[in-house]
């Protein structure tokens, strides 16, 4: 007779389930979540205008051009949408239909809010294993999602890096040389490792070697997206829409303080303050975006006192705009059923 394997760790999973229990209820007041995470990133704003000098600061503060308002809210209503073409696009690879608009606006809201303590990409995997996909396809169209902000804004940014370097610049050249020779190279790289996704796939043995085949098959959503632009058209132009409209915002905010900045160093100092996602990293990007957005400013020519103002106001529009329907969105998430 057959005996049950003994387990060698009695308790072991206890502590697993006690964090999976400790998140579920952090995740149920995202409010809560979200109040932290604006203390967060307000304590950081406090601390580079204290570098900068109080008495800079209030100056930058004191050059107030009401009208780009506006821009900043307009632009943060645009990105969403433009996100929520792109996520739709990108969820319908390889199957059969589409979700409602309705549906996908959820997730992607609730992914945008600063209360998701894994980053947006773990709100936007969950949802889609509630609406039916398997945990290895949710990961790897949300490793493409991924792959698609960085498709279409790297080159973009690539290029801006080439003009400055030619035309002439206060951008510090340390900011330039990597996005006009590093980014493309890295992309290349990472695109002839991709490997083509697989939707019904069993993953690969081993936790690292899982990990990366489905990082790699994420990747690969670029290339199948790219092998037909035209039918996933409405994934490009989706991210695209994205990333015009959140750039939109930040040169609102520039403009709300009296600074004129040229298109390629906005696009820059928006890209290198955004090296990694407020949809990937925790609590919206609390802290990190505030200091990665001031210093991408004075690279590329503002002084630290200007950047403040701008950073608060770019912020504001990102984070508080989307604060109370995001938090409701979450509870609808966790509700979804396809």
């Amino acid at each position: 007779m057959q005996r049950a394997p003994v387990d060698a760790h009695p308790g072991h999973d206890a502590p697993i389930a006690e964090h999976r229990d400790l998140f579920e209820r952090l995740h149920g007041r995202p409010l809560w979540l979200a109040g932290v995470a604006v203390a967060i990133g307000a304590g950081v704003l406090v601390l580079v205008a204290s570098a900068a000098g109080w008495p800079a600061v209030a100056r930058a503060f004191g050059h107030v051009h009401p009208d780009w308002i506006w821009v900043c809210v307009l632009g943060q209503i645009v990105a969403i949408a433009g996100y929520v073409a792109a996520f739709r696009s990108v969820e319908a690879l390889g199957r059969d239909g589409r979700l409602p608009l309705r549906t996908v606006a959820t997730i992607v809201v609730a992914g945008f809010g600063s209360h998701a303590i894994g980053g947006g990409f773990a709100i936007d995997r969950r949802a889609l294993v509630r609406l039916g996909h398997d945990e290895a396809e949710a990961t790897i169209r949300v490793v493409g999602l991924g792959a698609l902000e960085y498709g279409v804004l790297a080159p973009v940014a690539c290029v801006c890096a080439v003009v400055l370097l030619i035309e002439g610049s206060d951008a510090q050249p340390a900011l330039l040389w990597p996005w006009a020779i590093a980014v493309p190279t890295g992309l290349a790289v990472g695109l002839w490792l991709a490997a083509p996704p697989s939707w019904t796939g069993q993953p690969e043995a081993g936790r690292l070697r899982a990990m990366w085949s489905l990082v790699m098959q994420g990747v690969g959503i670029l290339r199948v997206l790219a092998a037909d632009p035209l039918r996933n058209a409405d994934a490009w132009l989706g991210m695209a829409v994205y990333w015009l409209a959140d750039i939109a915002t930040l040169y609102g905010a520039l403009r709300l303080f009296g600074i004129e900045l040229g298109v390629p160093e906005t696009v820059l100092a928006y890209a290198a303050g955004y090296a990694a996602t407020r949809r990937t990293l925790p609590l919206g990007g609390a802290g990190a975006t505030e200091v990665l957005m001031a210093l991408a400013l004075a690279w590329v020519g503002l002084s630290l006192a200007q950047a403040v103002p701008v950073v608060f106001a770019y912020r504001l529009a990102n984070v508080a705009l989307p604060l109370l329907p995001a938090a409701r969105a979450q509870r609808r998430v966790f509700r979804l059923e396809r």
